[in-house]
């Protein structure tokens, strides 16, 4: 595993010399939340639209924006680019896991996602107000948000690993990057009920929905629910990686790179 960490160590150093893209990017998490602020609290003002109130969505939003920001990363990119530059190939040739060295890639998102996460909870305050959250809300609320960030680790990984199929894979990442700006920006409740049924089967959606909907409408049988289908939702990424992994080398071996 040593090597593996050594990975993560020289790619963590690449990212951090990169401040100013980071911080504008924070800067447009601030807009996107402004906005959202602005127009809930125009459509809303006092009323409460099936159990959610302006600051329940002010949260909601802040969390779904919080995570979206990991699935933004262009490490995909990096993993395609290593793939279609034959260095996979390469890579075959010595004592190293190709799935396990592109996760360490992915795994460099870490400091972004407390950075994120602390400056998320600083803009939630600000404009939606504290909180108030049990002590068993807060440990299936972290439970949550780990298995969020371990999905949309996966996802990520899936969409460089696409380029194993089609080179270009630029439309994967759109596809699904819709998809999960669909729950981002309102809630699963919200939608008509044939829409609802679609959302409640993919992955994208437990990457971000459970979250939001754990901090603000806390309910136990419903939480641990969300949780379970988090937990399947990895489960399955899991396995699509790990064929995509196989079927990719495979080729590589038989074809020569």
């Amino acid at each position: 595993m040593r090597k593996y960490f050594e990975v993560f160590k020289f790619n963590l150093k690449t990212k951090m010399n990169f401040k100013a893209e980071y911080i504008f990017s924070l800067f447009s998490f601030a807009i996107h939340v402004f906005v959202f602020n602005e127009l809930w609290d125009f459509i809303l003002k006092d009323k409460i639209v099936l159990g959610y109130s302006r600051e329940d969505l002010i949260w909601y939003i802040i969390m779904g924006e919080f995570l979206y920001y990991i699935l933004g990363s262009k490490n995909y990119k990096e993993i395609s680019n290593m793939i279609k530059n034959g260095d996979v190939a390469n890579m075959l040739t010595k004592p190293i896991s190709f799935l396990k060295y592109i996760i360490a890639i992915e795994l460099t998102c870490i400091v972004n996602v407390i950075i994120n996460f602390i400056f998320a909870i600083v803009l939630g305050i600000l404009l939606a107000g504290v909180l108030k959250i049990s002590l068993s809300q807060l440990l299936i609320f972290s439970i949550a948000i780990t298995f969020s960030i371990i999905l949309l680790i996966l996802i990520q990984v899936m969409i460089g690993m696409l380029a194993f199929l089609t080179e270009e894979n630029e439309a994967y990442k759109l596809v699904i990057s819709k998809a999960m700006l669909l729950l981002i920006l309102t809630p699963l409740e919200f939608f008509p009920s044939f829409a609802k049924n679609i959302l409640s089967f993919l992955p994208t959606t437990y990457a971000v929905y459970p979250v939001g909907k754990i901090l603000i409408h806390f309910e136990i049988k419903n939480s641990l629910t969300l949780i379970v289908c988090q937990i399947i939702s990895i489960i399955i990424m899991l396995l699509i990686v790990n064929l995509l992994n196989i079927k990719g080398v495979r080729n590589i071996n038989v074809n020569g790179g």
